[in-house]
């Protein structure tokens, strides 16, 4: 059996009952940190908690090597997935299941929160009025896709608003975290390039950091201000709003600081 668990957004007490009682029933567990991370729990955390020995995995391992590594022992013993977050968010976990499904191996989903739910939750803006999301990739050369700015375009023709993922690597074992900050720039430099008034410096941005943790960061201000912020807490996200209902301005206003 294979047991996708989510963790939820912030700590080991995010873990649910639910995904605890699994946990520490399985034989074997593996974590991923690739797709978000915990800021407030690593490893040794959730595994004091749980009262197993937890194996990271990387995407490359995962993808390459998820069938030898994963698949097989699910077939003989129950095996645990941990991942931050909704375990089936990421298209890499979709697949996993569908393999282990070919192979006739049972699977079984324990859900958590998602900073896809919980963006919209925490920033005040209706869930309804969200169109698709993206995410912004750390730029590379000769790699600077456009597609989060045309994904932004595409929704604000229709008023709506726009969740960007922000990137995260893991390299020589540590955490890099793309940041609002850098989000912004990525998008205002596409905006230099094919001026289409699609994200000016005067676009209203929503910046989110922490979310999950006791004390999350929430700031709504223009790209050009937002540009040179520093929000501190992990992991960050962006909301480029569509037009705005007066409540959702009102929330703004008391809690992120719009002006």
């Amino acid at each position: 059996m294979l047991v996708f668990i989510g963790l939820g957004l912030y700590d080991h007490r995010d873990l649910t009952i639910r995904g605890l009682e699994e946990a520490k029933s399985c034989d074997l567990l593996f974590m991923e940190e690739y797709t978000s991370f915990l800021p407030g729990a690593g490893k040794r955390d959730i595994e004091a908690v749980v009262g197993r020995k937890i194996r990271s995995v990387s995407r490359r391992e995962v993808e390459d090597e998820g069938e030898e590594a994963i698949l097989e022992p699910a077939k003989i013993s129950k095996v645990g997935f941990l991942v931050p977050g909704d375990p089936l968010i990421s298209t890499t976990h979709v697949y996993l299941r569908l393999r282990a499904e070919e192979l006739g191996i049972t699977t079984k989903v324990v859900h958590n929160a998602s900073i896809l739910s919980a963006a919209p939750s925490i920033s005040g803006l209706q869930n309804y009025k969200f169109g698709r999301s993206t995410s912004i990739p750390f730029p590379e050369e000769g790699f600077f896709p456009e597609t989060p700015y045309d994904v932004l375009k595409e929704n604000l023709q229709s008023d709506l608003h726009t969740l960007f993922y922000l990137d995260i690597k893991v390299e020589d074992g540590k955490i890099r975290a793309m940041r609002a900050r850098e989000g912004v720039d990525y998008l205002l430099r596409i905006e230099d390039r094919r001026r289409e008034g699609v994200f000016p410096d005067n676009k209203l941005c929503i910046a989110l950091a922490g979310v999950g943790s006791s004390n999350p960061v929430i700031r709504a201000e223009v790209a050009g201000n937002l540009r040179s912020s520093r929000l501190g807490a992990l992991p960050q996200c962006l909301i480029v709003p569509g037009k705005l209902h007066f409540m959702e301005e009102e929330y703004l206003r008391a809690f992120a600081g719009l002006r």
